[in-house]
This record gives C-alpha cells, structure tokens and sequence, in this order.
C-alpha cells in the first residue's frame, strides 16, 4: 500500500485525459459489426474498460489491430460468431450489458463474467429485458449463462434504472433474429449516454429513433472509415478538484465549456445552497462532492442510481471523504454537503473500494494532505497512468 505525501510542486504535473470509454466502447460495438475496416484514433492510452470490451468482440470473431493512438477494426463479415470460451468483462459494467445483448442473438449459450466487483452488480434490467424475448439468462449477476437467440417480440425496460439496457439492445440489433417491440417505462437516467448511443448508431445507419416504443430490427452497420475518439470528459471534476487544491490551472478547460460535465461543475461550485442534478452525469458524484466540499457546498439530488456503480457511490462517497476529514450526510437520492471544509491527511489507510472514481478522488484529496491509499491501481480501469501523472516522485513504502 503506497503512501502518498503531499506534492512539493504541483506545477510539476502535467495532465492528460485519456480517450472516451464511453465512444470507444460504442464505436467498438458497432465496427464490430460494420463490413468495412474502421479506424479509432485517440489521444493517449484506452483504459481497461475499454480492453474489456474488445477481448469479448475479439473472442466472437472480429480482428482489432492495435497501434500507438490508433485502433483499426474489421467487423466479421458473417457475423459474430459463439465464443469458445468466457467473455470476461473486467470491471465494465457497460461491456457486460452489451455483450449481453450481443450473446441474445446467438445461437447457444455463452459463458458471461468479471472481476470482483462486477460480479456484485445488478445485472436484473438487461437479465430480464432478455428473458421476455425468449432467451435464458442463468442469473441476475455474474457469472451468467446466457442461451439465445431471441424468438419473441415484445419486451420492456425501466429507464429510471439504468441506460445501459437500452444502448445493448440498441447496439445488438443488427444481429436481431426478428423485428422486437421494447416499451420505455419509468424517468430515464444518463440520457446523455442513451442519447450517445442513438448518435453513434445513426452516424452507422441505424434510422430508428426513441419513444415510448422502439422497434428493433436487423440493420447493415456502415461505421465511418475514421473516428476520432475524444477526450473522457467525465474526469474533468478530477482535474478541476487538483487545481482548486493547489491553485494551479492542469487543463484548458475553455474547450469543454459548452458541455454538460461543465456547466453542472460551474454550477456546483458557484452557486451557494444550489441543488444539483446529477440524473444525467452520475460519475462526477465522488469528485463533484469534494469540490463542494471545499467551494460553497449544496445538495447533489437525482442520484440514487449509483447506488448500483462499482461501489455504492453515495455510501463509498461519505466513507472516502469522512476519512479526508470532509463531512457530508445521505440523502435518499444523493448528498448534502456544507461548504468551507478542507481536506486533512487521514489517521487511517483508505481503501479505494474497487472503485476507479473514487480513487482519483481520494489520490488527489492525498496530494495535498498525504495519505495511505489500499487499491489505487483500479485508476486504470478509466485513466491508465493516472497515479504516475499525479505522483511521480512522492510514493514511499
């Protein structure tokens, strides 16, 4: 277990965002499925999220080759195919709910897992979005079998749980058996990625749409010849906690001004007593409640699907900021968080709780007051090298 001291000069640091899992994890589904070769250019390194989900394409019969800041795809002509072995989808839960989907329209069963803290995941809204179209699923959590293809045309998803079940399906369909009927039920959450998942798909030829109803059918997947990945926005709160910590400026962030990671952290940070909404943004929660902390404070409300992330995110929250000396109560569907509180170095080791978010957090709250990190390595699953960039030369034994 490192210990971390505090930085003697943050200028030092010079910080990067690696490329979107979010894009990269889609584009990769779609170009899997595309009969032409498709291109993925980024900026630094994918993180193993992104790994995850091309071994599981890989093992269903696509050829990914990978170069420095560039992958190139060649989708399987004739269609995936059964994998002779597990799909292993690390820690991603957004793999598991497309491979999935993609195992539904197979015809046989398909061994489904992940690490640790997948397996402790909630997996019921796509397990039972599957069941109604006909296929077996074993269990409602890793490791499952899952036995297709799907031979009925009707299901339902409540959209208040997840958005994840929604892009599986919408991602899958091309490999569709049969045209299916999906009722929306509930208030949806992350739209943004749902709606990532309707662009994606549409700039692939997919001329579906949402609504109450969506009818999913088999379509031909043309991806374009090049796509460039960008940066993973979603860890902006990370920097921005740095740089409020140290009075330093790591990012440009004039580029993402438009974006609604930005406006909800301008938001957070601005506006004292503020009820901030994070219905659409759920994975700012562990930084976005630090910077609150130290900024003007206020309540983050509409959160109460991170309950079911790779920790639950509102209860690791408390738990990882109370050990900074930082204080925050539950609320029902997120945080309340009193403003003008400042980090102090714990008495005790912190335990990052498989958590990549919340061990960013807790890295950079260490940068500043020092700490004993447990787990720290799980950054990787999003930002590879991200404890090198931060610390370079402070780690001790």
């Amino acid at each position: 277990m490192p210990i971390i001291h505090p930085l003697e000069d943050p200028d030092s640091v010079r910080w990067f965002l690696p490329p979107s899992k979010s894009h990269m994890i889609r584009w990769i589904a779609l170009a899997s499925q595309s009969d032409s070769m498709t291109s993925l250019v980024f900026q630094g390194s994918p993180g193993r999220d992104i790994e995850s989900m091309a071994s599981c394409m890989e093992k269903m019969g696509v050829l990914i080759e990978r170069e420095s800041q560039r992958w190139k795809i060649f989708g399987s002509r004739n269609g995936l195919v059964l994998p002779k072995s597990t799909l292993d989808c690390g820690n991603s839960g957004t793999t598991a709910n497309f491979i999935s989907a993609f195992a539904a329209c197979l015809d046989g069963p398909v061994e489904i897992d992940g690490d640790r803290t997948l397996r402790n995941r909630d997996l019921s809204p796509m397990s039972s979005c599957l069941r109604e179209l006909g296929c077996d699923v074993s269990s409602d959590s890793l490791p499952y079998t899952v036995s297709g293809p799907i031979n009925k045309d009707f299901s339902s998803i409540d959209e208040s749980l997840s958005s994840q079940t929604l892009s599986g399906m919408i991602m899958a369909s091309p490999g569709f058996p049969m045209e299916v009927k999906i009722s929306l039920n509930g208030e949806a959450v992350s739209r943004w990625y749902r709606d990532l998942t309707i662009e994606t798909s549409s700039l692939s030829g997919w001329t579906g749409n949402c609504s109450d109803v969506v009818l999913l059918s088999s379509w031909p997947v043309s991806t374009p010849e090049i796509i460039e990945i960008p940066e993973e926005e979603s860890l902006l709160p990370v920097s921005l906690l740095f740089d409020k910590l140290h009075g330093t400026e790591s990012l440009d962030y004039g580029k993402f001004e438009d974006t609604l990671v930005a406006e909800t952290i301008d938001k957070a940070i601005s506006s004292p007593h503020e009820k901030i909404s994070l219905r659409d943004t759920s994975d700012l929660i562990s930084p976005l409640a630090a910077l609150m902390a130290i900024s003007s404070g206020g309540e983050i409300v509409d959160a109460k699907h991170v309950r079911g992330k790779e920790s639950n995110r509102i209860i690791s929250t408390i738990r990882m900021l109370s050990s900074f000396g930082i204080e925050v109560e539950e609320r029902k569907d997120g945080l309340s968080i009193s403003g003008g509180q400042y980090p102090r170095a714990p008495s005790e080791t912190v335990f990052c709780e498989d958590d990549h978010r919340l061990a960013m957090t807790a890295l950079v709250l260490a940068t500043k007051v020092g700490a004993e990190l447990s787990g720290h390595e799980i950054c990787d699953v999003s930002h590879p090298g991200f404890f090198e960039m931060i610390m370079p030369k402070s780690v001790g034994a």
